[in-house]
């Protein structure tokens, strides 16, 4: 058992190889954008050591390593009582919509209640954002109770695109930063309007540890340049 759990351990905090590295942890459905972002960074800067996970997993990361930056929604991390924020970089806004499988298709969000739609996945509401984004559309459009027996709720906005992309369902709600990603896997998207889930602010909020290191501060410059403002754009944010 004690070797198991070190080997959990070790493959958790495996990207965090580097003590000197600037650390940032990030919500799993901006791994893409970011990881592109981080490329374009380290061509002229030092190395990044970036952690990705739901947000849960974020903050538990966040308690235990002195990670200088969180990359995720503003809403989350404000409600986080036991990290303190110093300040938040807005990167652009989230925007949820409804993937369909290759041979599926889908013209309205409302029509996820017909018969032929068997299988939706969505992220769990209390660790991705997008699965609060789920469940405010459904209940907003009174759709839920039409819905709840084809829902297969999982952990993170990745493992729904995944779902999806092996048609294991037929339909999953995520953000359309993973749908872009996606391209030609899945059949194709509908954007879900936003004025039916509350408005998903994508932010980098400073912990203590950015005030203590060069290397943050020249990173949260780069985030507002105008080549990560365009490659977060690409994503969709």
């Amino acid at each position: 058992m004690k070797k198991i759990v070190i080997g959990v351990l070790a493959l958790f905090m495996g990207t965090f190889l580097c003590a000197d590295s600037l650390k940032i942890a990030v919500g799993a459905g901006y791994k893409k954008p970011v990881l592109e972002v981080l490329k374009a960074y380290e061509a002229t800067h030092p190395k990044v050591d970036a952690m990705y996970g739901n947000m849960s997993q974020i903050f538990a990361y966040a308690k235990q390593e002195e990670v200088a930056l969180v990359i995720g929604d503003k809403k989350f991390l404000e409600a986080q009582k036991e990290i303190r924020f110093v300040s938040y970089q807005d990167i652009g806004l989230g925007r949820a919509v409804i993937v369909y499988a290759k041979g599926m298709r889908l013209d309205d969000v409302l029509d996820i209640s017909k018969e032929s739609i068997q299988k939706i996945a969505m992220p769990e509401p209390k660790k991705a954002i997008y699965g609060d984004a789920a469940m405010e559309f459904l209940n907003n459009t009174k759709l839920y109770d039409k819905v709840k027996e084809k829902l297969i709720v999982v952990a993170t906005v990745p493992q729904v695109a995944t779902y999806v992309i092996t048609h294991e369902v037929d339909m999953g709600i995520l953000n359309l930063t993973a749908a872009l990603d996606a391209g030609d896997k899945i059949g194709g998207f509908v954007e879900i309007p936003s004025h039916l889930y509350t408005k998903i602010e994508i932010t980098a909020g400073s912990l203590d540890a950015c005030s203590k290191e060069k290397a943050c501060g020249e990173f949260l410059t780069f985030l507002s340049s105008p080549k990560a403002k365009e490659i977060f754009t690409k994503y969709g944010l």
